[in-house]
């Protein structure tokens, strides 16, 4: 089995994924700014600021995950923080291609994370496949240069998939961590209207999606990584209160509140639109959390 490298390793997908692949007997590597290689994980420095990287990493590489990229929800969208989100993505990926192209290796696959923010934060009743883009907004202009930074590399690999990510559950980071603590004090409420959609994947789920992604030769090209249930936030904010056996009677968060404290950011939270995986399915892949309850039931169980 040939090496895989991981940028962004130490994330909430990164680090699951490493997981997953180790315990399927793949060697993998990550790369960091504050390497700390374990008895089964071995990691090499990058700074793509300064844009440095140990090209050592890249010593019988066959596979590369590209995850790296400040988070979307971290922090206020100022312009710095906005041109932030999109060097973090695109910068990391050029110098990742670099070394590619100069040590002239031939990629056995590529696989880059994107998101189904590339369709636009905005609520309808259109069901967006892959094939779709949104109207012009931040996170159309982000995801789609995002995914335009994958161009180079993918002519250096023999296959290479992108993984368009919807909302991931875990306790173990992202939107349902931050969650977990105030629905578990009867605190929970919906925001805005609650009839704006959430497509959502269980972290497992999406860890698998990855793996197929990596090693199937029938994937290739672009997949939205959701699960097939849909669910709008007032609906997920309802069955996550449930799953904790809380109470859920507070009045939805109103939007100009969230505006006030996020400013554009905001409408991450108070938009979502209906997003297809009927290509995955189309493939055969099985989700093990497809039903809403089934997912945070598992989620709050480890709690």
């Amino acid at each position: 089995m040939g090496v895989i490298l991981i940028s962004g390793g130490t994330g909430l997908v990164g680090t699951a994924l490493t997981k997953y692949l180790i315990s399927k007997g793949h060697e993998v590597r990550i790369l960091s700014r504050n390497p700390k290689s374990s008895s089964q994980i071995q990691s090499f420095y990058w700074d793509v600021n300064k844009n440095e990287i140990d090209e050592k990493a890249f010593d019988g590489v066959e596979h590369i995950v590209h995850l790296a990229g400040s988070g979307i929800a971290d922090k206020r969208w100022t312009d710095d923080r906005k041109q932030d989100i999109i060097d973090s993505r695109v910068n990391s990926m050029k110098l990742i291609s670099s070394i590619i192209k100069k040590r002239n290796i031939q990629l056995k696959s590529f696989v880059g994370a994107s998101a189904i923010g590339i369709y636009g934060m905005s609520t309808s009743e259109k069901v967006f496949t892959e094939t779709d883009t949104g109207k012009d907004d931040f996170l159309v202009q982000s995801c789609t240069q995002w995914e335009n930074s994958y161009q180079e590399i993918k002519s250096l690999a023999s296959k290479s998939c992108v993984i368009r990510i919807g909302v991931v559950l875990s306790d173990k980071g992202g939107a349902l961590k931050r969650l977990l603590p105030l629905f578990k004090l009867g605190l929970g409420s919906a925001v805005g209207s609650g009839k704006q959609y959430m497509p959502w994947i269980h972290l497992d789920d999406l860890v698998s999606v990855f793996h197929e992604a990596l090693f199937n030769p029938n994937y290739s090209g672009i997949y939205n990584a959701v699960s097939s249930e849909e669910t709008t936030n007032y609906s997920f904010s309802k069955q996550l209160a449930k799953s904790l056996s809380k109470p859920f009677f507070l009045p939805n968060v109103p939007a100009f509140a969230l505006k006030l404290l996020f400013g554009e950011m905001a409408n991450v939270l108070l938009e979502g639109s209906r997003v297809s995986n009927q290509k995955l399915i189309n493939l055969g892949f099985n989700f093990k959390y497809n039903n809403l309850c089934d997912a945070l039931k598992e989620i709050v169980s480890k709690k």
